[in-house]
């Protein structure tokens, strides 16, 4: 009896999962943001509804200390949140929700000689479109925002480890502020559905 029950449960699980919709995405304007490795796994829960588990990294550094031009913008972020389709998942308009939780290091981008370390944590809201090129290939576009809580120290310069001063002479260290910023939703990506 008890392997019937099991064989019961197997069969109508697989009858439910077979009916769900897989997708991978990778967002184009993160490989244009200095090489940021990422990747996005999203399955449908219903018509209407999908949930999306996303991370991103990007661990390089640019330049050269010796000719005084070093930059980076490293990260390693991790989200999960859903998306709410009007019409139909991974088909036309699409609103979302997400918690994002980022570990960063930038500095000497656009001329700026300071460097910012820390950890964010937050929420977002984004909303986009999303084209069906084909059978299994999506253009997304979409643009939200995050806000949330940092944690950061501030030094000198990206690559020299010298905390900076305030106009008080006290050091910039294991600040910690609010911000409302634009996530990493804004975006131009290329998804697989399965």
């Amino acid at each position: 009896m008890k392997h019937r029950i099991v064989l019961a449960l197997c069969l109508l699980l697989s009858t439910t999962l077979s009916a769900q919709e897989f997708s991978l995405s990778t967002n184009l304007l993160d490989w244009a943001n200095l090489g940021t490795a990422n990747l996005q796994a999203g399955i449908s829960l219903s018509r209407h509804v999908s949930l999306h588990a996303g991370v991103r990294y990007n661990n390089w550094n640019f330049g050269s200390v010796e000719k005084g031009n070093p930059f980076q913008n490293r990260a390693r972020t991790a989200s999960l949140g859903f998306r709410w389709w009007p019409w139909n998942v991974c088909s036309s308009w699409w609103f979302g929700a997400r918690a994002q939780v980022e570990e960063y290091n930038r500095g000497g981008l656009l001329r700026r000689m300071k460097t910012e370390e820390g950890l964010a944590v937050g929420a977002g809201v984004a909303g986009g479109y999303s084209w069906m090129i084909s059978d299994h290939w999506n253009l997304d576009l979409g643009l939200g925002f995050w806000a949330g809580r940092a944690w950061y120290t501030q030094y000198r310069c990206p690559r020299c480890g010298r905390v900076l001063q305030s106009s008080d002479g006290f050091p910039i260290r294991n600040v910690k502020k609010w911000f409302i910023l634009p996530s990493n939703e804004v975006q131009v990506s290329i998804a697989y559905i399965f």
